[in-house]
């Protein structure tokens, strides 16, 4: 039987419809069902961040998932990184140390984007940032260090006035909230912000499935350790100490720890060879950074007689860790809290 024309059309037609639909279909499944472009429901989304360091908040609301964001510490650009959002960032600035190992290849695929550091023109600077470069960059949101005044690099009204949210990570703000339980709310928040609420859980749920272990471990265990900051100081001779309110400290000392110098701030060697005399350090981190190597640190105390009488030099219980892991709220913190159980598991067995 042979069809007319109106009929060949109609078909045609109807083949055309079917093949728009599967493709619509097949679209939203690859990218799992979702469109980040997509507005959230009605109410949006509202997050309640610190915006300075007295402990004054601020509601950020969103109604999309930010497209464009800038990083401006490398706490945030680990982060950000690790949870698979490097294609929502248009620009970093004050990237000032190596990115953590995990995220090399997303780090990679980021610089390749919008260029090298430094380069001319490009949205990637070690530096901190003017008002005008960032507002160039275009933002909708931007995640730096507490700096959101007029005399800073403009006041919250003045960012949400060019459409852009601006916010610092919690635990980066004072030294009374600088703990798990506040890191808890910079997952949260980035987890409702992005709409990857499952992957923040995650984060948050093993980083405290090793807390807990180490807790476990410890017991009425006494171990002793010292948080500096890189190498000693031999024109000085000091050794600059973190004090118990780093966020570090803070979690090591909830492990049930003791922090060598309890007080930081420039330690003499002469206290340090009396701390390693009476009640030793069991373990060292290193903070690093710029041209202040893991492995420079340890040259350092392991060429002094005394320093390498340190326990933690004799048994190689050193880890380094990068500065913006210091401040809280990296995945870095991962690798440098699963060291620690290794060791607790070494010493608590000796």
């Amino acid at each position: 039987m042979s069809l007319s024309k109106n009929q060949m059309i109609s078909i045609v037609v109807v083949i055309a419809v079917v093949i728009v639909v599967v493709a619509a279909v097949l679209a939203t499944s690859d990218n799992g069902g979702k469109d980040d472009s997509k507005q959230y429901d009605e109410k949006g989304v509202t997050v309640t961040t610190f915006v300075d360091y007295n402990g004054n908040t601020a509601d950020l609301k969103f109604d999309k998932v930010p497209e464009r964001v800038v990083c401006g510490c490398n706490t945030a650009l680990n982060l950000l990184l690790y949870l698979g959002l490097g294609d929502h960032i248009v620009g970093v600035y004050y990237d000032e140390e190596p990115v953590w190992d995990e995220v090399k290849d997303e780090y990679d695929k980021l610089v390749e984007r919008i260029g090298e550091k430094d380069a001319d023109g490009s949205k990637h600077t070690s530096k901190n940032i003017s008002t005008d470069v960032l507002l160039s960059w275009q933002p909708d949101l931007v995640i730096g260090w507490v700096s959101w005044t007029n005399d800073g690099l403009g006041s919250e009204s003045f960012w949400n006035e060019n459409g852009a949210n601006v916010m610092s990570l919690n635990t980066m703000t004072s030294d009374k909230y600088r703990n798990l339980t506040v890191m808890k709310t910079d997952y949260d928040n980035i987890g409702m912000i992005f709409d990857i609420k499952d992957k923040t859980d995650a984060l948050y749920n093993q980083i405290v499935d090793v807390y807990n272990g180490v807790v476990q471990k410890m017991g009425k265990s006494d171990v002793t350790y010292a948080l500096v900051d890189g190498a000693v100081n031999t024109e000085k001779g000091t050794v600059w100490a973190y004090k118990d309110s780093n966020f570090v400290a803070s979690l090591l000392n909830g492990m049930g720890m003791k922090n060598a110098f309890p007080n930081g701030g420039q330690v003499s060697l002469a206290k340090v060879y009396e701390v390693i005399g009476t009640t030793d350090i069991d373990m060292i981190i290193y903070i690093t950074y710029g041209s202040v190597t893991l492995e420079k640190s340890e040259a350092s105390w392991e060429s002094d007689p005394d320093l390498a009488k340190c326990s933690a030099i004799k048994n190689g219980h050193t880890i380094g860790m990068k500065l913006s892991a210091s401040y809280g709220s990296s995945p870095e913190l991962l690798d440098v809290i699963q060291q620690v159980s290794e060791y607790v598991t070494k010493l608590t067995k000796s």
